[in-house]
C-alpha cells in the first residue's frame, strides 16, 4: 500500500496517524486497546482540572502537510504530532523554520525540535502527568510561559502565546504528543 492510500485509509478507519483508535471509533467496533484507556484515564483526569481533551480532527491535505515539513530535515523525517488538545481549541497549520516544525492552533503552539529550547533559561522542572515519569521544564521567553521535554531523539516546546491556556491544561495536551509511524 502506498503513501496516500495509507493515509486515506487510516483517515477512513478512525485511525490517528500515532496508531491509536479514537475512543468513538473504538466502542462502535466493540475494541479495547491499552491507548484508548490511556486516552480516557487521561481525560477522566483532565475533567477532574475543569477540562477535556479531544483528538485532533487532521484532514489527509493536513497529514501530508505534516510529513511534508518533517520531510525537510535531513535526519529529522520522522513527524511527532500532536493527537489531542483541549476542547475548544483548533488546528490552524504547520509551519517549519530554521530547525524546527511547529504546530498552530488556536490557543497554543507544539514545537518538535532536535534542540532543547529551554537550555539556558532558569526554571521549573516538573513531571508530566501520565507520561511514565518525563520531566519537562517550565521556564519564561518574555512573558510567556514555556514548557520543553524530551521525547525520544527530540525536544518539544508547549506554549499558549496569548495566556490563553493554563500550565496544567498544557502539560495534558503535551502528553498526547506521539511520533507518527505509518
Amino acid at each position: 500500500m502506498n503513501y496516500k492510500q495509507f493515509i486515506a485509509a487510516s483517515l477512513a478507519a478512525g485511525v490517528l496517524l500515532t496508531g491509536t483508535i479514537s475512543a468513538q471509533t473504538a466502542s462502535a467496533a466493540g475494541v479495547t486497546s491499552p491507548t484508548v484507556a490511556t486516552a480516557s484515564a487521561t481525560t477522566a483526569k483532565a475533567q477532574k482540572a475543569n477540562f477535556t481533551l479531544t483528538d485532533i480532527p487532521y484532514s489527509a491535505a493536513q497529514y501530508k502537510q505534516i510529513v511534508k515539513a518533517f520531510g525537510q530535515f535531513d535526519g529529522f523525517e520522522t513527524p511527532y504530532v500532536p493527537s489531542r488538545m483541549i476542547t475548544g481549541d483548533a488546528f490552524k497549520n504547520v509551519a517549519i523554520s530554521a530547525d524546527s516544525v511547529t504546530f498552530s492552533f488556536k490557543y497554543m503552539k507544539v514545537s518538535v525540535s532536535p534542540r532543547d529550547d529551554s537550555y539556558g533559561y532558569k526554571g521549573t522542572t516538573i513531571t508530566l502527568p501520565n507520561s511514565n515519569n518525563v520531566k519537562g521544564k517550565w521556564y519564561k521567553v518574555g512573558k510567556t510561559d514555556m514548557l520543553t521535554f524530551p521525547l525520544k531523539d527530540r525536544f518539544v516546546t508547549i506554549y499558549a502565546p496569548y495566556h490563553s491556556l493554563s500550565k496544567t491544561k498544557l502539560e495534558h495536551v503535551a502528553t498526547e504528543v506521539t511520533r507518527y509511524q505509518p
